[in-house]
């Protein structure tokens, strides 16, 4: 979280968004700036694994964790289903391995 842009707002705490629209009046009053508003399609199903992993800078324990977690698979309608790419969406962590896998791509 401490290392994310002090520009993002999605899915961060402490972060509304009343503070992003103050952000947003900044800019525009400053000229020059672009602004983003993403909503990216599919953006929690297509995240990859590996890459994400990549990304994650903690102990190899908490890694291998969240491998597992990434890998256990889905289960629907009584068929279950290998997860190769993506984080559960509704998932407590999703947001933050969204925003960790997204991060530095401005």
């Amino acid at each position: 979280e401490p290392k994310f842009e002090g520009t993002s707002y999605g899915f961060r705490p402490g972060r509304s968004t009343l503070d992003a629209i103050g952000r947003i009046f900044i800019s525009i009053n400053k000229m020059g700036y672009y602004i983003l508003d993403a909503d990216i399609a599919k953006c929690f199903d297509q995240i990859d694994h590996d890459y994400l992993l990549s990304k994650l800078h903690c102990p190899t324990t908490i890694r291998r964790n969240i491998r597992q977690w990434l890998k256990a698979g889905v289960m629907d309608n009584g068929v279950f289903d290998d997860t190769k790419a993506g984080t559960p969406q509704g998932g407590v962590i999703s947001p933050l391995l969204a925003n960790i896998a997204l991060d530095g791509m401005v």
